[in-house]
């Protein structure tokens, strides 16, 4: 009877360790793998959202756990073409789900850069600094969210706080492609994008 009482408990002991959950902090500080493809695949998607507490350009909290909307966190740079030519598709997202996505936007820059590409995003788009930059231009931190990635990415988060999926890259205007081209490209891969969570 001890043994089976002995078992018991270790198998449940294990059950609940096999449920703990792996936090987007741990993950992306800890990750092994040398790609940004294996960090992303291996690592981050199904991780959890620990609280962040970020503040916007304005001055306004944002409480991640307070948040009961999935969530379309942004990490950008004015420094990059692709994250300007993003803008039209993200502000037409923010449009069709205003109330049922929220939606944040963190950069690499400082206030000045960011205040030049707020002119062009919906207001509605909470923006936030970066509290820490590195010496590697790829990762910037905001209030202790560290990101690791090109710009643009796009982070998605269910309701639960779990990383569902992450986007890297937008199109952007060129010679063989124009804004119209843009737009539609972009538009299309945020739509397929924020899918899951609606």
């Amino acid at each position: 009877m001890k043994k089976v009482v002995f078992l018991l408990i270790i198998l449940f002991s294990i059950g609940l360790s096999a449920q703990e959950k792996v936090y987007y902090n741990f993950a992306v500080n800890n990750c092994e793998e040398e790609t940004a493809e294996g960090l992303i695949n291996n690592c981050l998607k199904g991780s959890y959202l620990l609280n962040y507490d970020f503040v916007t350009i304005d001055g306004k909290k944002i409480s991640t756990d307070q948040v009961k909307t999935p969530i379309v966190l942004i990490a950008a740079s004015t420094r990059c073409a692709p994250c300007w030519g993003d803008i039209p598709a993200l502000n037409k997202m923010v449009e069709k789900y205003d109330g049922k996505v929220e939606f944040v936007m963190f950069f690499w820059d400082d206030l000045n850069g960011i205040q030049r590409m707020q002119k062009k995003l919906d207001p509605r788009i909470k923006l936030v600094p970066p509290t820490k930059k590195f010496d590697n231009k790829a990762y910037t931190e905001s209030y202790g969210f560290v990101h690791k990635l090109d710009y643009p990415t796009t982070y998605l988060i269910g309701k639960d706080k779990k990383f569902i999926s992450i986007r890297r890259g937008a199109a952007y205007p060129s010679k063989e492609m124009n804004w119209d081209k843009v737009n539609e490209i972009n538009e299309k891969e945020l739509e397929e994008f924020i899918k899951p969570v609606l």
